[in-house]
């Protein structure tokens, strides 16, 4: 239960319609984590869950929560001042998803240096593919300050941790593509990232089939710099994309 009495016993988008709406929000600006881990608990779904789990192998701690769902209470939580959410050892994948989609719905007066400090914080909690790749997708402030971040991400690109290089290589995946003269870059570097494992090769392959859709002239040099393992991969979802001629 939240401050004012208000339970969450129903999905985000019906309570917004609801008369309860406005103590709900009222109430998050002094909701602690034990008060957001029930609301998350009250959002969550059985089926759902077994649904995630079948695509997380090796994930236990899952309560089945919507990412739409997430992402609307991350908005709401942001709108409420919230910035971090200090997750437990025993954190919920959704707490921890959470956390990643505050960095990025933040209110414009939170500075670049401050969403990277709680990056780098964040950053090590990311052992899956579904909070790497969701929170990155939200991390939209990147394409404004696409320079300082360049030369933040680089070391996550280079780790040898397999997540920390995920993590990079979908940032540049999600966010520098945009603009040729960056996509260059990135085509530069690709073929360097160090870290092994199926989850950085895999995000190393996206980002190479990305690259060769968007700028098919520079397709078959990139793909041949590649080492056999990711070039294998970006060839396999090019083929099965069919936007590849």
């Amino acid at each position: 239960m939240l401050p004012g009495g208000v339970m969450l016993f129903f999905p985000i988008e019906r309570m917004k319609r609801s008369c309860v709406w406005q103590e709900f929000f009222d109430g998050l600006q002094q909701a602690g984590v034990e008060e957001l881990r029930g609301v998350l608990v009250s959002l969550a779904e059985p089926g759902y869950r077994a649904f995630a789990a079948r695509l997380l192998p090796g994930v236990q701690r899952l309560l089945g929560v919507r990412i739409p769902v997430l992402r609307e209470l991350a908005r709401c939580l942001a709108r409420a001042g919230w910035l971090r959410l200090e997750t437990p050892p025993d954190a919920y994948v959704e707490e921890v998803m959470l956390r990643g989609f505050l960095i990025g719905y933040a209110g414009c007066e939170v500075g670049l240096g401050r969403r990277l400090e709680e990056l780098e914080a964040f950053v090590p909690l990311v052992d899956n593919w579904s909070v790497c790749d969701s929170c990155c997708a939200s991390l939209r402030f990147v394409r404004d300050c696409r320079a300082e971040v360049w030369d933040w991400v680089l070391p996550y690109v280079f780790s040898g941790c397999e997540f920390e290089a995920r993590f990079g290589v979908v940032l540049l995946l999600d966010h520098f593509l945009q603009e040729e003269v960056w996509a260059a870059r990135v085509a530069e570097v690709l073929p360097q990232v160090p870290a092994r494992g199926f989850y950085a090769e895999m995000a190393l392959a996206w980002c190479a089939c990305e690259l060769c859709l968007l700028y098919p002239a520079g397709a078959e040099g990139l793909l041949a710099a590649l080492r056999p393992s990711v070039q294998r991969l970006a060839r396999r979802k090019l083929r099965e994309s069919r936007r590849w001629r």
